[in-house]
């Protein structure tokens, strides 16, 4: 598994994050493709983001819930 680090996190450019009460939220299909990982055991909400210039509901996940819910390989 790729260790994670928050702060870098937020600073990749290809991740769609969202920032809502002090706490970033990650659009998890980003953060799968970006580990290239099984994230469908993440906790999830739904969040409004918008992506390509159109606001969509995307499912979106903090760091301690991606990292909570990471399978091993």
């Amino acid at each position: 598994m790729t260790p994670l680090n928050e702060k870098l996190l937020i600073k990749e450019a290809n991740i769609n994050k969202y920032k809502f009460d002090k706490e970033w939220f990650f659009h998890l299909k980003d953060m799968a493709y970006f580990l290239k990982e099984d994230l469908s055991e993440v906790e999830y909400v739904y969040l409004p983001m918008i992506i390509d210039g159109e606001e969509e509901f995307v499912k979106c996940a903090t760091f301690e819930d991606i990292i909570r819910g990471r399978k091993e390989l």
